[in-house]
Order: C-alpha cells, then structure tokens, then sequence
C-alpha cells in the first residue's frame, strides 16, 4: 500500500510541474510576441478559454446531454442491463 501512496504522490507532483512549466512557457512566449492581453485562464458568458483553446458553455451541453443517453441513470447500480456500446 505504500508503494502505491507513493506513486500516486509522484505522479501528482510531476502532473503539477508539467501544469506549471507549460503554463509559464505559455506566458512567456505570448508576452514577448508583444500580446497585450496575455491570460492562462479567462471566462465569460459564453466561453472559457484555456491558453488558446476556447471551450463554449452550448458545445458542453450538447455533449452532456448527448452522453446523458449512454450513462445509466444511476451510477453506483451499474450492471449487464446497460450494454456498452
């Protein structure tokens, strides 16, 4: 159990690092490409944008509500009556 703790534990801190290094090499670079409004994260009423990818509050309800179909209406109760497909 403790070999286990501790991969865990690495792999968050690796995880961390990998966040933070890219998200530091990502400011930096749009800064000195003389980008006046550099920002990581931003929201706003229809979108969140994560470095330059824009993800709209629409296209995630959509997937929601298309995946809503495939998932079982309880997930604890999961059994051979909801097939995957």
């Amino acid at each position: 159990m403790k070999d286990k703790l501790k991969i865990c534990v690495i792999m968050l801190i690796a995880g961390s690092f990998l966040v933070f290094g890219t998200s530091v090499a990502y400011y930096n670079t749009k800064s000195l490409g003389f980008d006046e409004n550099t920002k990581i994260i931003s929201k706003d009423d229809e979108k969140i944008s994560v470095m330059d990818f824009e993800f709209y509050y629409r296209d995630i309800n959509d997937f929601f509500s298309k995946a809503k179909k495939y998932m079982p209406p309880d997930p604890r109760k999961v059994s051979l009556e909801y097939p995957i497909m």
